[in-house]
């Protein structure tokens, strides 16, 4: 299970326990959250207050049909969140979602939806996240939510969707972001060989809420071929696909959280059979034949500031070719004994395969030893017990505190749904088990520099979202000491050059967002100087963003026809033919302006409100 699916379920089973002590207010409102949740679907208050609603139907995603939203119709004013993603809701099913006037987050990614079905939530004008990924809907279908002027994230990966529809709905909606991921031309764009002895560099990557294009990860330089390179035929006549070519890299980059000792969301990837049968999810890790409907491959694919891209953003990542070979093994049928011969390379993945054999086949029972990050102690019962305290006051502020994974009693704390009273005086209660905190998003919420006291004594931190809030300079001494912080984001505070410079104690901060910020470019390059590995990502300016975004200079007008030259008339009697007019002599019209371009995205929006999700992107 994804780290989203699994705060969502932790959140509604934390709600519905601190719900079941209390006498419900409306018996009508009870009945309809206990028909719902008695199905295996999830209705669960937004707020503590219990006055808007959260409807998933994740644990029931494959039977979820429409009628499964009839028991919603009498309370459809009161949702402002729907989840059908990968359920069996059809076009019909979305005239009920027409009603929920109220609804600001809908995900319909990996359903049958297709632009009738957009007929029906073309009215949802409170609407700010739709995500249709994976869907048929085609640019005429878009074209009707033009009306939707409070939409600010639009998902459309893998949809009949093109880069004129997409120009033409950001042309009504400027500040929508439109994320269409990885195209058929992207994927086959060649890649620059990287120098054997100087491993490639990727760089710094904007975390916005919904990037069109996934930064391209560092290549390794054990992956990282001549387009021009060709394969030994004798090679591939002898080695596997399975065997020589994806075992490796999945071993490389996930076998050690997806292995046979570790399975996070119950996924194991070290053996053919446990990555045929997939993990919390089901049997779509690998669909035979089918790359696209492969949720190991869109997991992949994701932005890395996705909650659900995989591998984490802080792990090795997945180099272009490597991603290349996955498809295509996935594409020719993912077989577990096809030789590279019998599986027929195609021509974007014959470079990649001639580098990676060009030694000579893998020897299987090498491994490739990744270094283990040392293992926590288990939490004492009193320790236990102490955190399921805090969790309870946490969630009674609709705020969430929960393992960081399944397999861990190490902690991440989000406020995502408690930003208007989650301030300074709520974070000092976590103060008893700051050691155990990993992870904290505070971002908008009400804290301010007299938080640092308590983020100090988390000295386990690895990620703190700080943007949106109004944190200055002065908290940012007290930060420098968690050596283990690899991520903070300080976008849109009121941090300086001088402030971040106090920084450079954190010698393991690897990325730093300070968009509309203080920080110059100057004083990033200096923090870059004092912390070997950091990126520190300031955006782009405004005459950055003029210039991506200006409009090419039309062309010059077509010269006019020079006049024909008249012959000499050969025989004055026979009247001469008439000339036949020749296509394409009149000028050429000059290009019509493009679509005004979309707003400068922040970094790093939330996919919970939305999600990320899990699509919505939330850096991570």
């Amino acid at each position: 299970m994804s780290l989203r699916h699994s705060l969502l379920c932790l959140l509604a089973l934390s709600t519905l326990a601190s719900a079941a002590d209390k006498p419900a207010a409306d018996p009508a409102m009870k009945a309809v959250v206990d028909q719902v949740n008695a199905t295996g679907a999830s209705l669960m208050p937004v707020s503590a207050e219990g006055k808007t609603y959260r409807f998933t139907a994740l644990n029931v995603a494959k039977d979820f049909t429409d009628a499964g939203l009839t028991p919603l119709a009498s309370i459809a004013d009161k949702i402002t969140s729907l989840d059908l993603a990968r359920s069996k809701i059809t076009d019909a099913g979305l005239k009920a979602v027409g009603g929920m006037k109220n609804l600001t987050e809908l995900h319909l990614e990996n359903t049958s939806i297709s632009d009738a079905g957009l007929d029906h939530i073309k009215g949802l004008t409170a609407l700010e996240y739709l995500n249709l990924y994976n869907t048929k809907v085609t640019d005429a279908g878009i074209a009707k939510l033009t009306g939707l002027s409070k939409l600010k994230a639009l998902y459309l990966w893998q949809t009949g969707v093109t880069k004129a529809g997409v120009a033409q709905i950001k042309g009504k909606l400027p500040t929508v972001q439109v994320n269409v991921g990885w195209s058929p031309e992207d994927d086959a764009k060649p890649t620059p060989v990287a120098a054997a002895a100087a491993p490639a560099v990727a760089a710094a990557k904007p975390a916005a809420p919904a990037p069109t294009k996934p930064t391209e990860a560092p290549k390794p330089t054990e992956v990282a071929p001549a387009t021009s390179a060709k394969l030994d035929p004798a090679i591939a006549a002898k080695a596997v696909v399975y065997r020589d070519v994806i075992a490796p890299i999945l071993e490389a980059k996930c076998v050690s959280c997806h292995g046979a000792e570790k399975k996070k969301g119950k996924l194991q990837l070290h053996d053919f059979a446990s990555i045929m049968k997939g993990g919390s999810e089901g049997d779509v890790n690998v669909v035979s034949g089918k790359p696209d409907d492969s949720l190991m491959l869109v997991r992949i694919k994701l932005p890395e500031d996705d909650d659900e891209h995989m591998p984490p953003s802080d792990e090795p990542q997945m180099t272009k070719e490597e991603v290349a070979l996955l498809k295509w093994w996935i594409a020719t049928g993912a077989s577990e004994s096809a030789t590279v011969a019998a599986a027929k390379p195609t021509a974007d993945v014959e470079g990649a395969l001639a580098t990676l054999l060009s030694k000579g086949l893998p020897k299987t029972e090498a491994k490739v030893v990744k270094e283990e990050k040392p293992k926590t102690k288990p939490l004492t019962d009193a320790e236990k017990k102490q955190v399921a305290e805090i969790t309870a006051k946490v969630a009674s502020l609709n705020g969430s505190l929960m393992p960081l994974a399944q397999d861990t009693e190490q902690l991440r704390l989000s406020v995502i749904n408690a930003t208007d009273k989650f301030g300074d005086k709520e974070l000092a209660m976590l103060a008893p088990i700051a050691t155990h905190i990993l992870w904290v998003d505070l971002a908008r919420s009400k804290v301010t520099d007299a938080a640092a006291d308590t983020l100090a004594k988390m000295t386990n931190l690895q990620r703190l979202h700080l943007e949106n809030t109004k944190v200055t300079d002065t908290i940012l001494p007290k930060l420098a000491v968690l050596q283990k912080l690899e991520y903070l984001n300080l976008y849109a505070t009121k941090t300086t050059d001088a402030g971040i410079a106090k920084l450079a104690g954190a010698k393991g901060l690897k990325k730093l967002f300070v968009w509309q910020t203080g920080v110059t470019k100057a004083g990033a390059q200096a923090l870059e100087g004092q912390i070997p590995g950091l990126k520190v990502n300031v955006g782009l300016s405004e005459a950055e963003i003029a210039k991506l975004t200006a409009l090419p200079p039309a062309p010059p007008p077509a010269p006019a026809p020079a006049a024909k030259k008249e012959e000499p008339k050969k025989d004055a009697a026979k009247p001469a033919a008439p000339v036949a007019k020749k296509e394409g002599t009149q000028p050429a019209a000059a290009p019509k302006p493009e679509a005004k371009p979309a707003a400068k995205p922040t970094p790093d929006a939330k996919k919970e409100a939305p999600p990320a999700t899990a699509p919505a992107p939330k850096a991570n």
